[in-house]
């Protein structure tokens, strides 16, 4: 793949979303150094970031809603697919997986037709190993779990399903990924202050991989200026931690203790998927070890992400 200074035109599908948008201020402040000469296309649906407006070249849009002459006249070197459609129970996410699986058949197949067809880097999860006995790499089978049933689904015609055609698509699958306004927020951080102690679900010892959204973004362009031609890469920041001993750091944080929060009273609250998803066991690694090397992190401590994270929800 060609150096970052070389390429004309970048596109981010979900601009305005929690990946997407830091992905888009990651890209911003590389033009404004001088890194990235090229253009920020960006799409965007229902949120509205008056930033990423101003200083890109905006389209709001639904993602089935594309149309191919939008790429004939910003003809693309890659492609950040950083859009979901979302629902908030199990059968509106299937519905929407429903819809994305059309529009992402619709994309693939215009990329396909473009005189030059783009790198896309499609941004999956790590729930699409399942609950692995081991320490998982891009070699472990697919096996979804909680919400990565419905979204594997809309991720097909970029995974499973496609055609001969030289259609270069690199898989991220980024781990459990922390910031504010993120599972950390509504699952640790929020019934921190309302209980007066951190929780942890089930009995802990699952294993947790976890990247900063600010990691997250930086590894997703490492993956198009670093990668290689139809591979998948693992996102994550640090080696795997139990959700008890990750807990424990969040509560030496907050000066709080930690308490168990039951399966059961889990599913009770917040549904069958939310528990299964933050009761899976899903520690990740790389096969990429030189990919993996080259990159230079922004956070290399777990504490003070964490912290810096709190600090973020605080200023709220």
């Amino acid at each position: 793949m060609k150096p970052l200074k070389q390429q004309k035109e970048i596109w981010i599908l979900g601009s305005t979303g929690y990946v997407g948008s830091q992905l888009t201020s990651l890209l911003i402040q590389k033009r404004q150094r001088g890194d990235f000469p090229g253009r920020i296309s960006a799409l965007g649906h229902r949120t509205i970031l008056p930033w990423v407006m101003q200083r890109t070249n905006f389209f709001m849009s639904s993602l089935g809603k594309l149309k191919k002459n939008k790429f004939i006249d910003y003809p693309p070197d890659v492609v950040f697919h950083c859009a979901r459609l979302a629902g908030k129970t199990d059968r509106g996410r299937r519905a929407a997986a429903k819809q994305g699986y059309r529009a992402n058949i619709n994309l693939r197949d215009i990329f396909e037709q473009l005189p030059k067809p783009p790198t896309v880097v499609y941004c999956s999860g790590t729930l699409m190993y399942g609950n692995t006995a081991k320490i998982a790499n891009e070699e472990q089978s697919i096996s979804p779990i909680a919400y990565a049933r419905a979204y594997e689904y809309a991720e097909r015609p970029f995974t499973r399903e496609l055609s001969e055609a030289p259609l270069d698509v690199r898989t991220a699958r980024p781990a459990w990924i922390l910031g504010p306004d993120s599972w950390f927020e509504y699952f640790f951080y929020r019934p921190a202050l309302e209980l007066g102690f951190v929780p942890y679900y089930g009995n802990g010892g699952q294993q947790m991989s976890i990247i900063s959204v600010e990691d997250c973004a930086g590894q997703l362009l490492h993956v198009a200026t670093h990668g290689a031609p139809g591979e998948s890469y693992n996102l994550f920041g640090f080696a795997p931690i139990s959700q008890l001993e990750f807990a424990k750091k969040t509560a030496k944080i907050l000066d709080l203790d930690v308490r168990q929060i039951r399966e059961k009273e889990l599913v009770k609250k917040h549904g069958k998927t939310a528990a299964e998803a933050l009761t899976s066991n899903t520690p990740i690694t790389t096969l990429h070890t030189e990919w993996k090397a080259s990159y230079n992190a922004v956070d290399h401590d777990l504490g003070l992400m964490i912290a810096r994270a709190v600090k973020l929800l605080e200023m709220r």
